[in-house]
C-alpha cells in the first residue's frame, strides 16, 4: 500500500487498481476450463479391451480446490463402419489410472457413452458427446484422456473420421474439455 486508490466505488459499480484475487468464490462458479482440439487424422480401435483412441487428446488441469467439481467432456466423430458390434467410450484419469465415476447395473458394464450404428455403409458417421462429473480430491495436475473399446471381436471403428478418403466424406477435430466448478 502506497497510499494510493486501490478499491474506489463508482455510480457504475467498483473500479479496481491491480489484481483482484477471490478466496471464496461462490458455488457454482466455473473456476477454469482447460481444452484442446488437435487435428489427429482418422484413428482406428480394433480391440475388445479399453484402448486410449489417441495419445495427442488429452487435457491437464490443476484444480484450484480439492473439493472442486470437475467436468470432462469429449466430442467427437465416431464410425462404426455398419457393425451390429457395439462400441464403448469412457473418458479416464490418466494420472491416476482411474476411472471417472462409472457405475454399473446389473451385469453391465459402466461407461460414459455407447454407440451401435448399423446405417447404410461403413462411411456412415456420427457426432458424439460424453461427460463426466467428479471431485477434484486434490490440487495436483491431472490429466484426463478418452478410451473407447468394441463390445467385442476385433473390427476396427474409426474416431475423427470414416475409413474412407473421400472428397464425398467428413472430418472433424474432436474436442476434449476440463472445467473446474466450485462446490
Amino acid at each position: 500500500h502506497n497510499n494510493a486508490k486501490k478499491i474506489e466505488t463508482t455510480a457504475a459499480g467498483v473500479t479496481v487498481t491491480g489484481a483482484l484475487n477471490e478466496t471464496a468464490p461462490y458455488s457454482g462458479k466455473i473456476l477454469q476450463r482447460h481444452s484442446v482440439s488437435p487435428n489427429l487424422g482418422s484413428h482406428a480401435v480394433g480391440s475388445s479391451s479399453w484402448t486410449e483412441v489417441a495419445s495427442g487428446l488429452r487435457v491437464s488441469i490443476t484444480p484450484k480446490f480439492s473439493n472442486s467439481i470437475l467436468e470432462i467432456e469429449c466430442i467427437f466423430m465416431f464410425g462404426g463402419r455398419n457393425s451390429t458390434n457395439i462400441q464403448h467410450f469412457k473418458l479416464y484419469n490418466i494420472t491416476d489410472s482411474a476411472d471417472i465415476n462409472l457405475d454399473s447395473a446389473g451385469s453391465r458394464q459402466g461407461v460414459h457413452g455407447s454407440s451401435r450404428q448399423v446405417d447404410a455403409d461403413s462411411n456412415d458417421v456420427d457426432q458424439m458427446i460424453i461427460r463426466a462429473r467428479t471431485t477434484a480430491q486434490n490440487t495436483n495436475a491431472t490429466t484426463f484422456g478418452f478410451y473407447s473399446k468394441n463390445e467385442s471381436g476385433t473390427l476396427s471403428k474409426y474416431s475423427f473420421t470414416s475409413p474412407s478418403n473421400s472428397s464425398a466424406l467428413s472430418h472433424a477435430k474432436p474436442i476434449l474439455t476440463v472445467t473446474e466448478i466450485r462446490v
